[in-house]
């Protein structure tokens, strides 16, 4: 029987699909063609048993990874079973919810976790490589340290011998890291070939393509590429010419459909399929040489960064693998799976059967639609399709707008941060350390040599892993133009905000290490009993205890011993060193809040760039991000305790701690502010300071300045200001253009000249840095006011008036006056 005839036997009988049996019969024309030198007869035979030999590949695959599955749909359905909320009810959507992201409030790992787990583990196995290409002191990701050699690692990785010790050391480092992230994606359940001197996995530019074209695309890479070394990723076996073409149109059209092109019209939810079949493009795709990746890369892949592109492939295969490994090799169907089974769930509450929703009949539907609509948005974030634009022109040009807002506004942010010891003292009380000492550890944390011991202990280093698209602190995504991102990205560094963050991340990771490992000699009952809670948080108790503690500790110096999970995983468990790693992580938010899925959805849903409400979220929500992750991180924790009888007491305790710890940081933050703007501190002895101190503590400063007045720091209205900076910019825009010409045009009045020097107080990037602000304003703006304004003198009066009317403060060097007139009245 011909091969045509028994794949339409197949389709007749319900075996197979008309797609299918269409591919495969492609398939054997493919082989075919190759074997034709020896006869149609031997060629036909030949090529029957090449595709036998691939069906019999994959199915292998597929059985395997059906093995992994089964045995990860069990895991979850028990772990969902056994989810209790902080009251003891049984809540499977909680649990589903939990498993993308939690906070030490499941007992088990989450996608999130173990993501920033295998980063964290990625990032110690570099370390050398992170700290030789570390960002430039001026110049950021710009001006990387030791740039120059960023070639010869290429080259070094491409098999090709440079000569060079020190790139040969390193491309090693990367290439051992990349081989291990391979083999943890396959064991999960994928399917990438291990190939020797592979090189560095390629970015592809979808506009670069489409303005090229499929066919110039198709003659610039095929000349670049080493077709002989692109094999099958399960079979083995070298592709020909034709399907190489095949190949390249399917991966173009991939890139510039965003991989609509494989997509049909029909009733599920649009994704990309199993996991576990994707990621091998990267290694397919083999390029001759350093030169000819280093070639496509700047003409296709966006600039050629080899830095991003190491550091892009570890972020992307660390997100893959621990959603293979928590949710199975296809974890969009795990997804859809928990939510039928919540849908289910509520169906029997609702015709008044038990179930684990904890709502009454009547609200049972509602309850597990708004909890399906978060494990969608918690997911889509994970995933990245919360920051993929839909209109790439405009989310571009709107994220420059907020970029450059962020680099005229938060200068002074580093000041905010101050609050950060408050929060660490009472995140390290509650885990059972010693709150004592931050500030000490915290500016330790700056130095180099600890900055390195921190990243060989698995605590992530920041700017390594986001490279531009950086997860900034108050502010979101720095994302969009890099020039853009570059100026935001600086004006943070500079300030002072973004190494303090992450020396504060770094100190409370190495005091966990530190502490804990100072204790491995107690039992676990003997523990204290915050430390207790904070392993039993994580799903660690007295039997992983007992094996952690086993390892023996990194001592940097004689005295001083950390239990690292380094260790952990060489000696003991790597698997454990992992959990281990996601506990401390995961308690760092807390110390440190920065940002999550679940906060950034909270005020984003699912909507994204480039459509209008996503746009007109994304100002509202600017600014606000510290804040909300404050609220869900701590506010939720004091409300699990109030619910718990036997634990409200702690929870009362916890508020009432976490409250009085921040305001009063707020209060030093605050008060630093007012010196940094030329006026004297607050009177502390009134109502409206210390609730502004409150709000600054936790992250909405700004919104204080409307406790006892009805215009904020930067003379912007409450609803300008709720809505957010792009919206309040814009209104600021339109009062000093159209607003002065209907004025003009109406016979009044106009400031124009006024209105100017007001705008570029809060729109020139950098001028906010809190140690230049003052003497730019007197000496720069001030002097511009007197040029523009004729009543600039009166202004500078009436602003002197407001702050002494309304805050009773003084200004030590007033405005107008070109050199301070005494020193702060402290």
């Amino acid at each position: 029987m011909t091969i045509d005839a028994c794949l339409d036997n197949a389709v007749n009988g319900g075996a197979i699909s008309k797609d299918e049996a269409r591919r495969l019969k492609d398939e054997f024309e493919r082989y075919r063609s190759r074997r034709e030198a020896g006869g149609a007869a031997t060629a036909n035979e030949q090529a029957k048993a090449d595709l036998a030999e691939a069906l019999r590949a994959d199915t292998e695959h597929k059985r395997r990874k059906a093995k992994i599955a089964a045995k990860v749909t069990a895991r979850i359905a028990n772990d969902l079973a056994n989810h209790v909320t902080p009251k003891g009810k049984r809540d499977i959507a909680a649990g589903a919810l939990d498993m993308l992201e939690h906070f030490g409030t499941a007992g088990f790992s989450s996608v999130e976790g173990r993501r920033r787990a295998i980063v964290g583990m990625a990032h110690a196995r570099m370390e050398e490589l992170l700290h030789h290409f570390r960002r430039g002191a001026v110049g950021g990701d710009r001006s990387r340290w030791n740039k120059a050699d960023l070639r010869n690692l290429v080259r070094e990785a491409f098999g090709e011998d440079t000569g060079d010790q020190a790139a040969k050391g390193l491309a090693r480092s990367w290439t051992q890291t990349a081989e291990w992230l391979r083999q943890r994606f396959n064991t999960a359940g994928g399917a990438i070939g291990k190939l020797e001197n592979w090189g560095l996995p390629q970015h592809h530019d979808a506009r670069a393509l489409r303005k090229t074209g499929r066919e110039a695309w198709k003659d610039y890479i095929r000349g670049r590429l080493d077709v002989a070394r692109m094999k099958h990723p399960l079979t083995g076996k070298t592709i020909d010419g034709k399907e190489l073409e095949g190949i390249l149109d399917e991966i173009f059209d991939s890139i510039t459909t965003e991989g609509w092109n494989k997509v049909e019209p029909k009733r599920q939810p649009f994704g990309r399929g199993a996991l576990a079949n994707q990621r091998a493009e990267h290694r397919f795709l083999v390029f001759r040489d350093a030169d000819s990746w280093l070639e496509y890369q700047e003409a296709y892949g966006g600039g050629g960064d080899p830095f991003a592109a190491m550091m892009s492939h570890i972020n992307m295969m660390a997100r893959d693998i621990s959603s293979m490994e928590i949710l199975g090799p296809n974890p969009g169907g795990s997804i859809e799976w928990m939510k039928q089974a919540i849908q289910k769930e509520a169906q029997d509450v609702a015709a008044g059967k038990p179930g684990r929703i904890p709502a009454k009949p009547d609200a049972a539907l509602d309850y597990a639609k708004w909890r399906i609509d978060r494990i969608d948005a918690v997911w889509n974030s994970i995933r990245g399709g919360l920051e993929t634009p839909i209109n790439g022109k405009w989310a571009s040009g709107l994220s420059a707008f907020r970029s450059l807002i962020t680099a005229s506004v938060l200068g002074s942010a580093a000041i905010s941060s101050i609050s950060d010891v408050g929060t660490q003292q009472i995140t390290r009380a509650f885990a059972g350390m010693s709150p004592r000492g931050v500030v000490k550890q915290t500016i330790s944390a700056l130095l180099p040599s600890n900055r390195r011991e921190a990243v060989r202990s698995g605590l992530i280093f920041d700017s390594a892993a986001h490279v531009f698209h950086a997860q900034a602190r108050y502010v979101g995504t720095i994302s969009g133009p890099e020039w853009a991102s570059y100026l935001a990205d600086r004006v943070l560094t500079f300030s002072g905000l973004t190494p303090w963050t992450q020396a504060g991340r770094h100190a409370f990771g190495l005091a966990a290490q530190a502490e804990i490992g100072a204790r491995v000699h107690l039992s676990f009952d003997q523990l204290p009993a915050g430390m207790q809670t904070f392993f039993r948080r994580y799903g660690i108790h007295a039997r992983e205890w007992d094996m952690i503690r086993k390892a023996p500790l990194h001592e940097p110096e004689p005295g001083a011993g950390f239990l690292r999970p380094a260790e952990i995983a060489e000696r003991i468990d790597p698997r454990l060193a992992e959990r281990y790693l996601e506990m401390i992580q995961t308690e760092t938010e807390y110390a440190i809040p920065s940002g999550s899925h679940r906060s950034r959805t909270a005020l984003l849903n699912q909507n994204q760039p480039g459509t209008f409400i996503g746009e007109v979220l994304r100002s509202f929500a600017q600014f606000k991000s510290f804040g909300a992750v404050f609220m869900l991180l701590h506010g939720s924790r004091i409300a699990a305790m109030l619910a718990k009888g036997e634990t409200r007491a702690h929870g009362a305790a916890y508020a009432g701690a976490l409250l009085l710890t921040t305001t009063v940081y707020g209060a030093l933050a605050l008060q630093a502010k007012q010196v940094a703007a030329g006026r004297d501190p607050r009177d502390m002895d009134t109502k409206s300071f210390w609730f502004s101190a409150m709000l600054q503590g936790g992250g909405l400063g700004i919104y204080g300045d409307f406790a006892f007045g009805n215009i904020n720091r930067y003379g912007g209205g409450f609803a300008t200001t709720f809505a957010g900076p792009v919206v309040q910019r814009a209104n600021d825009f339109w009062n000093l253009t159209a607003g002065n010409a209907v004025q003009l045009a109406s016979g009044e009045k106009t400031h124009f000249g006024r209105e100017l020097v007001k705008f570029a107080r809060g729109n020139i990037p950098g001028s906010n840095i809190w140690y230049l602000r003052l003497g730019w304003e007197r000496l720069v703006l001030d002097q511009a006011q007197y040029l523009l304004d004729p009543e600039a003198n009166k202004a500078f009066k009436r602003q002197q008036q407001f702050w002494r009317r309304d805050f009773g403060q003084e200004y030590f060097w007033a405005p107008g006056t070109s050199a301070p007139q005494r020193a702060p009245a402290f």
